[in-house]
């Protein structure tokens, strides 16, 4: 689910509507992965929606971290994980900051003809170099696009972490035959100002 536009997502979606959202959601998903365009683009995160969400269903919160402390923001917020994309990501002392306030952490690998990221650490590196960094900080689950679900696999083979990909249902037995452990689908669409 994605939320972009604050205003529009309240005149769109009144609060008995989100709840029949999650609701239908919530009956064939253990977990709800929300993206939080404000906060990745701008730097704003929409906590107190994220906090309503919560309370009706476990969630995997994407609110744009940058910094360590950034990530208590998001777990008070309520979520069940707080995802931490490499392109906000300041650096990765940043997230060694953020795992030592909560081990509660996804890293979510952003990519775009390489991973993308303003560190050097981060940033143009290849995976496996990155995901035994994480490893090292003690994150033990990454979520990754579906362009990375078969580097990622034999990445996860080697070194032995949870790991997500971001794939329609249509692929779900496929990225289960590659030792996906889970998809984030997005076949829900999603809640934002332009629906």
């Amino acid at each position: 689910m994605s939320l972009k536009g604050r205003n529009f997502f309240r005149r769109a979606y009144p609060r008995e509507k989100l709840d029949d959202i999650i609701a239908r959601i919530s009956a064939d998903h253990e977990m709800l992965y929300v993206s939080d365009e404000d906060g990745i683009e701008r730097n704003k995160p929409q906590l107190d929606i994220a906090r309503e969400i919560c309370d009706e269903m476990p969630m995997m919160y994407e609110a744009g971290i940058r910094f360590g402390q950034n990530v208590i923001d998001v777990i008070i917020a309520g979520a069940e994980k707080a995802v931490v994309g490499t392109a906000t990501l300041a650096s990765l002392d940043e997230l060694r900051g953020a795992f030592k306030l909560s081990e509660n952490i996804i890293l979510k690998a952003d990519y775009r003809d390489g991973i993308l990221g303003s560190d050097p650490l981060i940033g143009g590196r290849a995976f496996l170099d990155l995901s035994r960094d994480v490893l090292d900080i003690g994150i033990r689950e990454i979520v990754v696009p579906r362009v990375l679900a078969e580097e990622a696999s034999r990445v996860k083979k080697d070194l032995g972490f949870t790991l997500g990909v971001f794939a329609p249902l249509a692929e779900e037995s496929r990225m289960a035959d590659l030792g996906i452990d889970y998809i984030i689908t997005e076949d829900l669409g999603s809640i934002d100002g332009d629906e």
